[in-house]
C-alpha cells in the first residue's frame, strides 16, 4: 500500500487533493525532462562558477602567504637593526679622555675617530671594532670584539671597521 493509499484510508486527505498532488509531480518530471538541457547547461555554469570563486579563494590565499612572508621579512630585518643599535649603545667604549685620532676607511672614504693609545693598539690587534649607530649621522662607536661579532651577524651594515685578529704575542708593523 502507498503513502497515498493510506493517507486516503486514514482520511487525512481528499481524493482531489491526493490526485492534484499526484498530477503536479508528474507535469514536474515532464518538465525535468523536458528541460534536462537547460538544467544540464544552469549545472555547467554553476559548476564554473563555483571552480571560479575556489580559484579566487586560492589566488587571495597565496597572496596572503606571501604578504605574510614579506611582514614577517620586514619585522626580523627591523628586530635585527634595533637589536644592533641596542648592542652598539650598550658596549660603546667611547670616552672623553681620547687624545689621538684614529683613521679609518668608510666606503671610500677616510673617516676618523678619538681614541686613546691602549684603544688604539686594540683596534689594530682586531679586539675591537667601530660601529656606526645611526646611517645619517656621523656617530662612530668603539665597541669589543665579542660586540663587533654579534653585530656583524645580526646587522653587517653597522659595523665599519673590525680588523682581523691579532695575537698579543705578535709584534705590529707601523708601517714607517
Amino acid at each position: 500500500m502507498s503513502l497515498r493509499d493510506q493517507l486516503l484510508k486514514a482520511g487525512l486527505v481528499s481524493k482531489k487533493q491526493a490526485q492534484k498532488t499526484e498530477a503536479a509531480n508528474r507535469k514536474q518530471a515532464h518538465d525535468t525532462k523536458k528541460n534536462k538541457e537547460l538544467a544540464d547547461k544552469v549545472n555547467a555554469e554553476k559548476l564554473d562558477e563555483l571552480k571560479k570563486i575556489e580559484d579566487e579563494k586560492n589566488q587571495r590565499r597565496e597572496l596572503d602567504k606571501e604578504l605574510n612572508k614579506q611582514r614577517d621579512l620586514l619585522m626580523s630585518q627591523r628586530e635585527s637593526y634595533y637589536r644592533s643599535l641596542q648592542i652598539l649603545n650598550s658596549n660603546s667604549l667611547n670616552t672623553r679622555s681620547a687624545n689621538e685620532y684614529y683613521f679609518f676607511a668608510e666606503g671610500n672614504r677616510i673617516k676618523k675617530i678619538m681614541v686613546n693609545s691602549w684603544q688604539r693598539e686594540m683596534l689594530a690587534r682586531g679586539k675591537m671594532g667601530i660601529g656606526k649607530p645611526h646611517k645619517e649621522i656621523d656617530e662612530y662607536v668603539i665597541i669589543p670584539l665579542n660586540a663587533a661579532r654579534v653585530i656583524n651577524e645580526i646587522f653587517p651594515q653597522k659595523l665599519i671597521t673590525l680588523h682581523s685578529e691579532i695575537e698579543d704575542s705578535e709584534e705590529l708593523d707601523d708601517g714607517f
